[in-house]
């Protein structure tokens, strides 16, 4: 979970609560990230298609961006727009930096956050994606309604974590009892604000929710 705040691209440091950090060797997890076999479970490509961006000129945040594997695929959907790559973490900003180029996606923006704030303008972002991320991050309800604000009133959420029961390779996600069902983060998120209004179901391993924000 790199710019941001929390994040299974980035992970979350170690507390009383929640799964452990297990990405105190960032430049090693990239590796981990990149992993060609990845692609097959993860399918990438059809889960940034199913995102649903309005246009090439549109904002978006991908937090927990890690290495860049779905920062970069965002990226070349809205190349007159921009993708905070949002994460806690300053060597993935470096990595994306030293790669945006060599990738075509000169629109990545690094962005570093805090913990408990993506640090993301108000009303700015079309929108908002996070993956393999929301179990690390602890104050859930606290964090998205900040994510909230940072969304235009038409925007979008899209939030992909691992479901408890999956079997997923090892060093991708925190044991199964750290893990968020989906029920458990759809009842979070509409604290924070949200309603589910699509539901992707072709990835094995993993539950994937659109949501939009409630009226404020």
């Amino acid at each position: 979970m790199v710019v941001l705040a929390v994040v299974a691209s980035v992970g979350c440091r170690p507390t009383s609560t929640g799964p452990p950090h297990h990405y105190d060797d960032p430049k090693a997890m990239i590796a981990v990230f990149e992993a060609e076999e990845r692609d097959a479970w993860q399918q990438p490509d059809k889960v940034v298609r199913a995102v649903p961006i309005p246009g090439r000129a549109a904002i978006v945040a991908d937090i927990g961006a890690g290495s860049g594997y779905f920062t970069r695929r965002l990226a070349a959907r809205v190349p007159e727009g921009r993708v905070f790559a949002v994460d806690v973490d300053g060597e993935f900003a470096d990595y994306l930096i030293d790669n945006r180029e060599a990738w075509g996606t000169p629109n990545i923006e690094p962005r570093l956050a805090m913990y408990d704030d993506p640090m993301l303008p108000p009303d700015e972002l079309d929108v908002v994606f996070t993956a393999n991320t929301y179990a690390y991050i602890r104050d859930r309800v606290g964090y998205f309604t900040k994510v909230r604000t940072a969304l235009k009133a038409d925007g979008r959420l899209i939030v992909l974590d691992f479901r408890p029961d999956a079997q997923v390779p090892q060093h991708m996600a925190p044991e199964p009892r750290f893990r968020v069902s989906r029920d458990e983060a759809v009842r979070e998120l509409e604290l924070a604000g949200f309603r589910v209004v699509d539901e992707p179901a072709f990835l094995e391993l993993q539950w994937f929710l659109v949501l939009e924000p409630k009226s404020r």
